[in-house]
């Protein structure tokens, strides 16, 4: 464990880099992930810190009459290579976790996306920029397209989406967001006639007839141009009302 005190700056730099979190939150997992692994090792409760550029371990364990604290000698252990990939691991759980967490601000939200792939149950892979730069892949059930357009719908298109449900999972041992979207949604009406009006308007979508009909709420006119743009973009009616607040 020398080496790892020695160089601790440019692992961390290394575990920064290729997992995308702070140095804060990568000290922070090291320091929970040796204080879990010594506390299994040597049967009681080990806290690893770092301190002065070193990191450092106490043991606490009960005698008859009180709390006595030992040092725990790190010098001596040995199997960093296993001991890395458990970091690895859990860096990569934190990492997944702390995107979860970023993007479920997302969900109910609408974006386009382009449609990369088809499976053999007709459900689709949709490639979104969720944030600039930050591209994610996106599942889009077949039974969350209409049934008016599951036929018309297909790879390459690019089209508009609801952001249905972000969940972290582990896939093929690795930790990654889950994010499903549709078009079947209230919201995905909401979001189409938002993203071309000013933020005054006050939107609702009241129902919502998959490849039928929509009934929308506005709290102002609306262009004719725009509930057609999103008309034609879900093949569907829509029927808007002015409903202005009572003063």
């Amino acid at each position: 464990m020398q080496n790892f005190n020695t160089d601790y700056q440019d692992i961390i730099s290394s575990f920064v880099n290729k997992h995308g979190l702070s140095r804060g939150q990568v000290v922070a997992e090291i320091e929970k992930t040796f204080s879990s692994m010594l506390s299994q090792w040597h049967k009681q409760n080990v806290v690893a810190m770092f301190s002065d550029n070193q990191l450092a371990a106490i043991g606490y364990h009960h005698n008859s009459a009180e709390m006595i604290q030992v040092p725990i000698e790190l010098s001596t252990m040995r199997g960093w290579n296993t001991i890395k990939r458990i970091l690895d691991k859990n860096l990569s759980k934190a990492a997944c976790l702390e995107s979860v967490k970023r993007y479920k601000q997302k969900e109910h939200c609408t974006y386009w996306g382009e449609i990369i792939k088809k499976d053999n149950k007709s459900n689709f892979v949709v490639e979104i920029e969720i944030e600039l730069g930050d591209v994610v892949y996106a599942t889009c059930l077949s039974n969350h397209l209409g049934v008016h357009e599951r036929d018309i719908v297909t790879t390459g298109q690019k089209r508009a989406f609801h952001i249905r449900k972000i969940d972290p999972v582990i896939k093929n041992n690795i930790p990654r967001a889950k994010i499903l979207v549709d078009r079947v949604s209230k919201y995905l009406v909401e979001g189409l006639l938002r993203s071309k009006l000013d933020s005054t308007f006050n939107i609702r979508c009241t129902k919502r007839y998959v490849g039928q009909k929509s009934f929308v709420e506005s709290s102002a006119f609306i262009p004719k141009t725009v509930i057609l743009d999103v008309s034609h973009e879900l093949n569907e009616h829509i029927q808007v009302q002015v409903k202005k607040k009572k003063k």
